[in-house]
């Protein structure tokens, strides 16, 4: 114990005199004292609370910029609500539009064939055969309806029943190779028969054979079924000539035929009953 404080005698020393000299002040003038102690708890605790205040603002602008990154999520999400219900509105308002232009065709065809027996009725379905351009609605033999009846779209001849079930139909389109109408055309007084044929399908033409080398028949002459025909009424509007050629042995020629009736597009057709 005696050599520890002789070694450290000197420190002890200093010490002590360091003790006096701050009596010394406290003595003479307290408020000096004073200063240096707020001096050195303000120098202790300024960066502490610069530290603090930092801590506080980063804070702050964070939860600021979560509370502003929810508010716009939500308003995102409202806005996409509101979107999706104006698409589904304009979507609706459209389904409406084409049902009243529907409609109107097929009043205008009933008010056009005002003479004939008809009855409406809606496509539901298309045969998949690409050979054959049939077609299937939502009447049947329970309404009267049977197989060879004429049927009218876009207000001319659209095709002719073949099947019926009690609640469906199948009809052949114009199109179709298994279509024959007996035509004429009134601007001349030529007469054919106008079919579906699988080399003008896909161009949506129909092809008028057997007609007469002297014919006056010409590109935009209007046709009509003929009263030559067994099951179609006579004067219904087909089609428009789109062309006239003469066959290879030089004593007859064709034409080909637009028809009327939109055939990609049917939507409501008229069954003409007999």
């Amino acid at each position: 114990m005696v050599d520890f404080f002789a070694k450290k005698k000197r420190a002890f020393l200093l010490a002590g005199i360091g003790v006096c000299i701050i009596a010394i002040i406290f003595t003479i003038n307290p408020s000096i004292g004073t200063n240096i102690f707020s001096s050195a708890l303000t120098y202790v605790i300024t960066p502490a609370q610069r530290g603090l205040n930092s801590s506080i603002a980063w804070g702050s602008g964070h939860f600021s910029a979560l509370t502003n990154n929810q508010r716009l999520i939500t308003e995102n999400r409202e806005l996409a609500a509101e979107i999706n219900r104006l698409q589904f509105e304009n979507f609706r308002l459209a389904l409406a539009a084409e049902e009243n232009e529907a409609l109107n065709i097929a009043l205008n065809m009933h008010t056009q064939y005002a003479h004939l027996s008809t009855m409406g009725a809606r496509v539901i379905g298309q045969d998949p055969n690409d050979f054959r351009r049939s077609f299937h609605i939502d009447r049947g033999s329970s309404d009267g309806i049977e197989t060879d009846m004429a049927v009218i779209a876009n207000g001319g001849l659209a095709g002719v029943t073949i099947y019926a079930s009690p609640t469906r139909t199948q009809f052949a389109s114009v199109l179709d190779s298994r279509f024959s109408v007996a035509v004429v055309a009134p601007r001349t007084g030529d007469v054919g028969f106008a079919r579906g044929h699988s080399a003008h399908m896909n161009d949506g033409l129909m092809r008028i054979n057997h007609i007469e080398a002297g014919a006056q028949i010409m590109p935009g002459d209007e046709i009509l079924t003929s009263s030559y025909s067994v099951i179609f009424p006579a004067g219904i509007l087909v089609g428009e000539v789109v062309s006239v050629h003469t066959n290879p042995d030089g004593l007859t020629r064709y034409a080909l035929l637009r028809p009327v009736a939109d055939v990609d597009n049917l939507e409501i057709v008229l069954v003409v009953k007999k």
